[in-house]
């Protein structure tokens, strides 16, 4: 207890001060700010960014409730400033200012590191911007040739199924022989007018896919060269005298 009570009077005059700095802070000062974590800050008290187009008025620090730092000029890379509370602070301390000699040549350092940021900004993009290129060229690449390939695939369908569908229909044809089922479609009508029963092989005949399949081959057989029908003829007459 009498060592709390002789304390007392030290920790007094230590918020004390403590207040006194507060009062005699003005916007401009270099001061160093110690939070109660212990970290510490330097800067130049500012005022908190509003639009800048407004004047701002004289700070009165001893009734504020938080702290404007610029740290532009006391660490290099970061530009702009910092609002703290007055409650996190421990301590605020005015310290010296950077002399004209000083503050010239951390200028100086501050623009050489703000264009060799911007330099490396835009060589950034720039490469950014390569890789971007390569990578649509290429997906562009592999999108025509897969666009090709389906192309072909369907194509490579189409032929096989129009190949097979022309096989089907030779077979059709030897079941159901031109000159003698050229005229069937008549005669069946004919039969169904006088009500007369179909064969199976007339009710097959009728069928949709025969009709398409068998008509198919028939076209094929008048496109094809004249020297093939007369292979296939020759083929009939040697058979025919076998």
């Amino acid at each position: 207890m009498k060592y709390t009570l002789l304390l007392l009077p030290l920790l007094a005059s230590v918020a004390s001060a403590q207040e006194d700095v507060w009062k005699m802070l003005a916007d401009g000062d270099r001061v160093q700010v110690t939070f109660r974590s212990g970290n510490m800050i330097m800067g130049t008290l500012a005022h908190k960014p509003l639009d800048p187009r407004l004047k701002h008025a004289a700070t009165d620090y001893s009734t504020v409730t938080e702290l404007t730092v610029d740290v532009s000029l006391e660490y290099p890379g970061l530009n702009g400033t910092m609002t703290i509370p007055k409650k996190e602070i421990k301590e605020v301390r005015k310290i010296q200012s950077m002399d004209a000699a000083t503050l010239k040549r951390v200028r100086e350092e501050l623009q050489k590191i703000q264009q060799q940021a911007s330099s490396d900004e835009a060589a950034r993009k720039a490469a950014e911007s390569d890789r971007e290129k390569a990578a649509a060229a290429v997906r562009e690449k592999l999108a025509k040739e897969e666009e090709t390939g389906k192309a072909d695939k369907e194509k490579g369908a189409a032929l096989l199924k129009d190949f097979n569908e022309l096989q089907e229909g030779k077979k059709l044809l030897e079941r159901f022989p031109p000159e003698k089922w050229k005229n069937a479609l008549k005669e069946i009508g004919d039969k169904n007018i006088r009500k007369q029963p179909l064969t199976l092989e007339e009710r097959e005949f009728l069928t949709p896919e025969v009709q398409g399949l068998w008509n198919k081959a028939i076209a094929a057989q008048k496109e094809a060269p004249t020297s093939e029908k007369k292979d296939e003829q020759k083929e009939k007459v040697e058979e025919k005298k076998q």
